[in-house]
């Protein structure tokens, strides 16, 4: 967790540089370190699986690049309402092909979908810091909802992803017929 907050200033760095939305420096000061730091964390946590001392999960390199799929893919959806629905829906479309492409050759198929998506459900969980409001029951059933309905799109095309991914690798690893 230590590592992934402080891989959060190369992540403002980089995405300050590249003029990329919602992670730069000031992004992540308010409020899209939500997202970032659980996301680093898992990232962090993947990556060491690469030193000898800790066990290394499977799949690893392909969960990391879902994973930095998933940062990249909360970047953008973080500004949604200054995207054009051809620029969401193109963004969402490549979700479902890279889940698709990971998903071939994952043996953990679903996990990667879900670790995909990660960072878009934790960037819109912000809502539970209306938790120490006074009205709260009214506020975090409204904003409950509002996080399901923004989550609810990358949720459905990283499946479609996963879905066809399977297929592909259930039919391509499938023993020839005989005759």
């Amino acid at each position: 967790m230590v590592a992934g907050f402080f891989l959060m200033w190369p992540l403002g760095r980089v995405y300050g540089a590249l003029n990329w939305p919602t992670f730069h420096s000031w992004g992540l000061l308010h409020g899209a370190f939500f997202s970032a730091w659980p996301t680093l964390s898992i990232f962090t946590f993947l990556a060491l699986g690469y030193v000898r001392l800790f066990p290394r999960v499977e799949d690893t390199p392909l969960l990391i690049v879902g994973l930095v799929w998933g940062l990249l893919l909360t970047g953008f959806l973080g500004i949604g309402a200054y995207l054009s629905a051809s620029a969401i829906y193109g963004l969402l479309a490549i979700t479902a092909a890279v889940v698709a492409a990971l998903s071939f050759f994952a043996r953990h198929k679903l996990s990667l979908a879900l670790l995909v998506v990660s960072p878009v459900v934790f960037f819109n969980m912000q809502f539970l810091l209306g938790l120490m409001s006074l009205p709260m029951r009214e506020f975090l059933f409204d904003s409950a909802l509002d996080s399901f309905d923004k989550t609810k799109w990358p949720l459905i095309f990283a499946l479609i992803g996963w879905g066809l991914g399977s297929v592909a690798s259930a039919i391509l690893k499938r023993p020839p017929a005989t005759v």
